[in-house]
């Protein structure tokens, strides 16, 4: 078995750029977040916003104290309580994926989808999409993971069944709901192959309306439903998180995991912030969730300050993910700015906003390097104090004051 969080996906439907996925990990880490992705709500008080830390594989340190969201696969529900004596306010969510079974675990409940092989195998044979040759489809990169129809209604209704009384028996806080796309012809889904219940461009988007619009409230009576969303287009995205409770965007502000490659400016750049905008304008939760290596100080910079710039609620969070569940190697992803005193402002490229602790600064910028005058005194993560600060191109600073 392999973990990953799905992907490929097309962030800015007006450039087409495609965000690499990269994310196939250990044996028995199965689909996503294995271990834990951590969502924190200390990042200051009073409606500040949070941070995230990423776990996706099977091993790792425990959650650290005080996150607001914690999430892990399904049959590790024995960790809810420790979390709970630990941390009050942590809400545990169970990773859910709409869209496949596995085929490469004995288990029948407490598992990463809605529905077991073993039962939809004996009983619903209907659910196993097919392509065009009359053929069951697998996943390529992922050959364990077989895609359900999930816009059959009796699939819809068991998948609700199952998950809402396993949130209910074990004591989640709600679903983080992966699987969640427009299409899937992507190499490493159907490479080529073609669905032979949805072969047209939008067939199998509207099976995802159909799912998210019967699925989502019935779970959400539950508890929180967090949807991965991140190749819809924008009315699309705007249709979606209607039925959750909020939503998730991977490769934020960046497009792959390698070191300084990548960076999101210009156009792509404000997509990514309207989907945040918007989602906090419908007082829904908002994830961010950028990869790159431990110590990539500019990426996480030019990361956590993009998001700070717009998010508005402790409901919204933010995580920086190395490879295989670990945090940065620095503790400045987290520094505390605190809440925001005003809304973010632009100046020239440059967009700022202040915090009652400090100002964050951004440059979205492809090309230009710009001086940035902070109108007071502030403190880099080295401890060097300045009035102004020199931004080059796709970067970012969190600062704190004296």
């Amino acid at each position: 078995m392999y973990g990953v969080i799905r992907g490929v996906r097309i962030d800015h439907p007006s450039t087409g750029r495609v965000m690499t996925r990269w994310r196939v990990l250990a044996p028995f880490a199965v689909l996503a977040a294995a271990a834990v992705a951590t969502l924190s709500a200390l990042a200051g008080s009073g409606g500040s916003p949070g941070l995230a830390a990423l776990r996706i594989c099977g091993h790792g340190s425990p959650p650290a104290v005080g996150y607001r969201y914690v999430v892990l696969q399904a049959w590790q529900y024995g960790q809810i309580a420790a979390i709970k004596r630990r941390s009050p306010g942590t809400q545990v969510l169970v990773y859910k994926d709409m869209a496949s079974t596995r085929d490469d675990t004995a288990r029948q409940t407490d598992i990463s989808t809605g529905v077991s092989y073993g039962y939809a195998n004996r009983y619903h044979s209907e659910w196993f999409l097919k392509d065009t040759n009359g053929r069951r489809v697998n996943w390529a990169d992922w050959p364990h993971s077989w895609q359900m129809d999930i816009g059959s209604r009796s699939y819809q209704r068991a998948w609700a069944r199952n998950v809402a009384r396993e949130v209910r028996r074990r004591g989640w806080d709600g679903v983080f709901l992966d699987g969640i796309s427009r299409t899937m012809q992507y190499p490493w889904y159907l490479n080529g192959r073609v669905l032979a219940k949805y072969p047209g461009p939008n067939d199998y988007a509207r099976a995802n309306t159909r799912f998210l619009r019967r699925v989502g409230p019935k779970v959400r009576r539950r508890g929180l439903v967090v949807g991965n969303i991140n190749d819809a287009t924008l009315p699309l995205w705007r249709r979606w998180i209607r039925f959750t409770s909020g939503v998730s965007k991977e490769w934020w502000t960046k497009s792959n995991a390698g070191r300084d490659t990548g960076m999101l400016t210009g156009a792509e750049w404000a997509y990514q912030m309207q989907l945040l905008r918007e989602a906090q304008a419908r007082n829904k939760v908002f994830i961010a969730i950028s990869y790159g290596p431990a110590d990539d100080m500019p990426a996480m910079d030019y990361a956590r300050a993009s998001f700070l710039l717009f998010a508005r609620s402790s409901r919204s969070a933010f995580g920086y993910s190395p490879l295989c569940g670990v945090e940065p190697s620095t503790p400045r992803w987290r520094s505390d700015v605190g809440a925001p005193t005003g809304p973010a402002a632009q100046n020239g490229v440059v967009w700022q906003r202040r915090f009652a602790n400090g100002i964050v600064v951004v440059n979205p910028s492809g090309s230009a390097t710009v001086t940035v005058p902070l109108g007071g005194q502030y403190v880099q993560p080295n401890g060097t104090a300045i009035t102004s600060l020199l931004l080059g191109p796709h970067s970012g600073a969190v600062l704190r004051k004296p």
